[in-house]
């Protein structure tokens, strides 16, 4: 085998691949003898099928096959071997054809195009200016979360009187206009929350009842969504149109919502293990966790801020017209044609820039990802997950959630989705550490604003 390197400009290169019968002929023949051994004709037992016959049937496939194989391993290890650092993969190259007829020749030779990985130099130092955004806590997100735990510690229980946080079972139906129940009107034996009426004319007229009282009502004003009316109704024939709108509900059971008491149990479910002790405790940690989460949100906006930073002192070319055609070939892009890759291409190629950087970045601070670093941040995203569905972490074991973790992480898309957070999490670390952080002071309203004002 013959490899021959030729550099077309700083991000553009070819290499030539010429083969000859003895690199790939030993495979080739190594396969035929297998064939044999399996192939059945008729005719012939197993195993004693003429090689003439086999290659007559199989010799051109399998000679296509091994060389390609060959030219493959060939190429890659070529440019493993004399650190070639390039973009993409080789594409077969658009000037010169391939040399060589698989059926009659011998010898081969193939000529890729390939591209470049530009040269540059960055850094993360004091150079690097960026905001550092101190997110404030607010009094009010406190209390409300307070509250909530709260909430979330209580329970229904039956009630006398109906209050605008209680739950009404009973029967609602169509009424004439006397009040009286329509005898072949809609009917249903639902329940309802009295804070969802929104109309608070009407919410009052469920307010401070009884068990056996009927409230009368106006179904559209009450209940203005047509989905929910025939929700409340069972009936998904409702027509707004045409329906008659008096109705009423007769009480059949009133329960109300009474908030959780606040004792270790409660605090242990919520919060693990002899972590909280009291209020004053518990509103401690509530402003705890909510540090916690601001200063990880801080730390991805910081991360962006750090990242265009980046982008804008990368001072380098990347061979666009190559990596349109690497585009072009690869699966996930199957469907697009060289115009929609074109309308597209701008963003692509900030992405394509901010990997080399990236790699940069891990090569020169020697970054490295290890199982307990993916395990570590899995653990992290599935926290968020089990709070974002209310789940309280305090019932979820740290040998369960490890055991979870890794069961995730088991898969490879999974891990290939993770590996990046962690990298990122570790560039963030080394920003912190290394470039200039201006501090401002921000409310968390004001700093969602940062994003919507960027869409």
């Amino acid at each position: 085998m013959d490899i021959k390197f030729n550099k077309v400009d700083d991000l553009n290169a070819t290499i030539k691949v010429s083969l000859v019968k003895d690199d790939y002929q030993p495979n080739v023949d190594k396969t035929l003898k297998d064939y044999r051994k399996k192939a059945a004709l008729p005719g012939f037992r197993p195993g004693n099928v003429p090689m003439n016959l086999i290659k007559m049937k199989y010799e051109v496939p399998v000679k296509a096959e091994e060389i390609n194989k060959t030219l493959s391993k060939g190429l890659f290890d070529y440019l493993k071997d004399n650190n070639i650092d390039y973009m993409g993969e080789p594409l077969p190259s658009l000037t010169e054809k391939p040399e060589g007829n698989f059926e009659k020749d011998t010898d081969f030779t193939f000529t890729f195009d390939i591209a470049l990985a530009p040269q540059f130099q960055i850094a993360i130092d004091n150079a690097l200016s960026i905001p550092k955004y101190n997110i404030t806590v607010d009094d009010k997100n406190v209390d409300t979360t307070f509250e909530n735990y709260k909430n979330a510690a209580g329970k229904n229980e039956p009630a006398e009187i109906s209050e605008e946080k209680s739950i009404l079972k009973g029967e609602v139906f169509q009424v004439d206009e006397n009040g009286e129940k329509l005898a072949e009107g809609l009917s249903n034996t639902t329940s309802m929350l009295v804070s969802n009426v929104k109309d608070e004319k009407e919410r009052a007229k469920f307010i401070g009842k009884k068990v056996g009282d009927k409230i009368c009502f106006d179904l559209k004003q009450v209940f203005p969504n047509e989905a929910e009316a025939k929700a409340i109704l069972n009936n998904n024939m409702l027509d707004f149109n045409t329906v008659n709108a008096n109705f009423a509900f007769s009480i059949n059971e009133i329960l109300t919502f009474v908030p959780g008491e606040l004792n270790q149990e409660v605090f242990d479910r919520f919060f693990g293990k002899d972590k909280v002790h009291n209020e004053e405790e518990m509103r401690a940690e509530i402003i705890s966790q909510y540090k916690a989460n601001y200063e990880n949100e801080s730390d991805y906006r910081l991360f962006i801020d750090a990242k265009a930073e980046l982008l804008k002192k990368a001072d380098f070319a990347v061979p666009m017209e190559f990596m349109k055609r690497w585009l072009l070939s690869l699966e996930q892009y199957k469907d697009f044609d060289k115009e929609k890759l074109e309308t597209s291409f701008p963003s692509m190629e900030e992405d394509i820039k901010w990997n080399l950087i990236e790699n940069h970045l891990v090569k020169d601070y020697k970054i490295e990802i290890t199982q307990d670093d993916e395990l570590a941040e899995e653990k992290e995203v599935m926290k968020a997950e089990f709070a974002r569905y209310g789940l309280p972490l305090g019932s979820i074991s740290d040998d369960m959630l490890d055991s979870y973790a890794k069961e995730r992480l088991a898969k490879d898309e999974e891990r290939r989705r993770i590996r990046p957070i962690v990298i990122n999490n570790k560039l963030t670390k080394i920003i912190k550490e290394k470039a200039t952080l201006n501090s401002k002071d921000i409310s968390y309203d004001d700093f969602v604003k940062l994003f919507e004002s960027e869409k």
